[in-house]
């Protein structure tokens, strides 16, 4: 399901700064975490987006391939009104060969379970744009047509739908209750992180799954256990479909957040953040995560791992 890009064209300039790769300077935005976050540690996913400051809005193209496609956002979704409610929270069937939530008690030495944690090759390496060069080109679904003429795309295709969608899910309203911003850029996550959590001491986590790994395969917690975070909340980011790293950034609250060690079916190690939801009585009464669990709304806290493009940013406290 979604959209997949074979390319898109962007109009970019590329202007190399030196011939070697150790001669080029460190990135605008490596500069500026480095700024404001020194004691917090890069996570992969985000430092394999951050590339050389080299480019710059004019004539010209860049190539960039197979941008990934945002899923249903099972895991956030919620109204009282069920009858509002989208039908894939609805009338999804629950599907016994595939884990996407489960119970915080769940999470001790032993358990098993079939989960995709694994990301979409080369669309998980979309890079960020610096700041400066990000806040150039428009992001608002007002400006779509001059967003498809800088990024060389045909009104009416497939890759203009995908743009238009996430461009519309990113100006939606979240819920009333939260805080949300797509960021366009490295920097302004940074920015939107802190003043979110209301601290600069932060920490930054995200899945990370050796390479190679299966996509989608059963996972068993090590006996190392699930390592909690104190943090209640959280803010969680999410890459989205575009021509450059954009994501979806939203607090949420009463969340209790766990690193998991895990072990794969083929072999492959995967270190996980699971997030567990302690308080449900606001998500749709038909929630796919009520079906796949069994359980009442408001009942149990309910958990998911965050897929390895996915960000969860926490005041930065001492695992338990």
């Amino acid at each position: 399901m979604g959209f997949l890009l074979s390319r898109i064209f962007v109009f970019l300039t590329l202007t190399l700064v030196g011939s070697h790769a150790a001669a080029l300077p460190i990135p605008a935005p490596q500069r500026y975490w480095n700024s404001v976050l020194p004691n917090t540690p890069m996570p992969k996913s985000l430092s394999q987006l951050v590339m050389p400051d080299f480019i710059s809005v004019g004539k010209g193209s860049v190539i960039l391939h197979n941008p990934v496609h945002k899923e249903e956002n099972w895991a956030y979704s919620k109204d009282s009104d069920d009858e509002n409610a989208p039908e894939s929270l609805t009338q999804v069937e629950v599907d016994p060969n595939r884990t996407i939530f489960f119970l915080e008690k769940d999470l001790h030495p032993g358990k098993a379970m079939n989960y995709r944690l694994a990301g979409s090759g080369n669309s998980s390496t979309i890079p960020f744009l610096s700041r400066k060069t990000a806040e150039r080109i428009p992001f608002s679904s007002s400006q779509l047509p001059e967003i498809l003429d800088k990024l060389s795309v045909k009104p009416g295709s497939d890759e203009a739908d995908l743009i238009k969608g996430t461009i519309q899910n990113c100006d939606s309203p979240g819920a009333s209750d939260e805080a949300k911003q797509c960021v366009t850029s490295l920097e302004s996550m940074i920015d939107f992180a802190t003043s979110t959590l209301g601290s600069k001491n932060v920490l930054a986590i995200a899945t990370e799954v050796e390479q190679g790994a299966a996509p989608m395969q059963k996972y068993t917690i090590t006996v190392d256990g699930a390592k909690r975070l104190a943090a209640s909340n959280i803010m969680v980011c999410h890459k989205m479909s575009y021509a450059y790293a954009v994501f979806y950034c939203h607090s949420i609250e009463k969340t209790t957040t766990y690193v998991v060690p895990l072990q794969g079916a083929d072999g492959s190690k995967a270190k996980a953040v699971a997030a567990c939801h302690q308080d449900t009585s606001q998500w749709y009464p038909n929630h796919y995560a009520f079906k796949e669990l069994n359980v009442e709304r408001g009942t149990v806290p309910i958990c998911h791992f965050l897929k390895a493009e996915d960000v969860a940013w926490v005041t930065n406290q001492k695992p338990t």
